[in-house]
């Protein structure tokens, strides 16, 4: 597959994340508000970690083209704080994984603890937060030189 074509595939899984992590930290906060829809809970509770792991694989198989072709022949020379930006990017991706999976594991049960939907919802929503903060600054560096 050619760098272009696995990055429009990292691009529209990385859209499939934010909007599943989304919907599941919409689901989960309606649970803590005692208005719980379980289906919808379930169904986003393995929607969300199965696109954020499917784009984080495409988004290391890029990874090595970024690396060559945008930081090291452009971005570390004529724009270094953009590559700073993709590196908290990247960070903040993978807190978002991890973020996102326990919140579906913690979430698995078709009605969690009452105690427990707070953090479950706390979870959900910043690994969605960080999924759109990763979104934005990708779509930044990729208008600014793509791979």
């Amino acid at each position: 597959m050619s760098d272009r074509a696995l990055l429009i595939l990292h691009g529209v899984l990385g859209f499939a994340a934010v909007m599943a992590a989304t919907h599941h930290a919409a689901h989960t906060v309606l649970s803590a508000l005692d208005r719980p829809q379980a289906r919808a809970l379930r169904r986003f509770g393995w929607i969300a970690p199965a696109a954020v792991i499917a784009q984080a694989a495409c988004g290391l198989l890029l990874y090595p083209a970024y690396r060559i072709h945008v930081r090291a022949a452009d971005l570390d020379h004529n724009a270094p704080a953009v590559a700073q930006l993709f590196d908290l990017k990247e960070h903040l991706s993978a807190l978002a994984l991890a973020l996102v999976i326990a919140a579906a594991l913690a979430g698995r049960a078709a009605d969690p603890p009452r105690e427990a939907r707070w953090p479950i919802a706390a979870l959900s929503c910043t690994g969605a937060a960080f999924l759109w903060f990763a979104a934005i600054v990708g779509l930044y560096v990729t208008a600014r030189h793509p791979v």
